[in-house]
């Protein structure tokens, strides 16, 4: 009889703390992460576009050489806008 009170201790005990960790988790519909964060241009970007409009051609400057880009509208102003293979462009803010 001893054995059986000892087998109902252990599986309350050990349920109990299944539903204790189970509240300690968030509901399934609260966010777990935070949104990524847009990336920023460099200075550069907005510097090179200083003085032209939206669709102008330009040469950008970076850290790896100049490249042909676009100005584009951003947030923030006209920004340049490197050319690259579809598919392979970086986020620049632009929309």
């Amino acid at each position: 009889m001893e054995a059986r009170y000892w087998l109902l201790a252990l599986a309350l005990a050990s349920s109990c703390g299944v539903i204790a960790t189970a509240q300690n988790r968030p509901p399934a519909s609260a966010p777990t992460a935070e949104p990524k964060a847009r990336h920023e241009p460099p200075l550069q970007a907005y510097e090179d576009c200083k003085g032209k409009k939206a669709g102008d051609a330009i040469q950008h400057t970076t850290p790896e050489g100049r490249v042909e880009a676009t100005c584009q509208e951003s947030p923030k102003g006209l920004v340049a806008r490197p050319k690259q293979p579809k598919g392979s462009q970086p986020d620049m803010g632009v929309k």
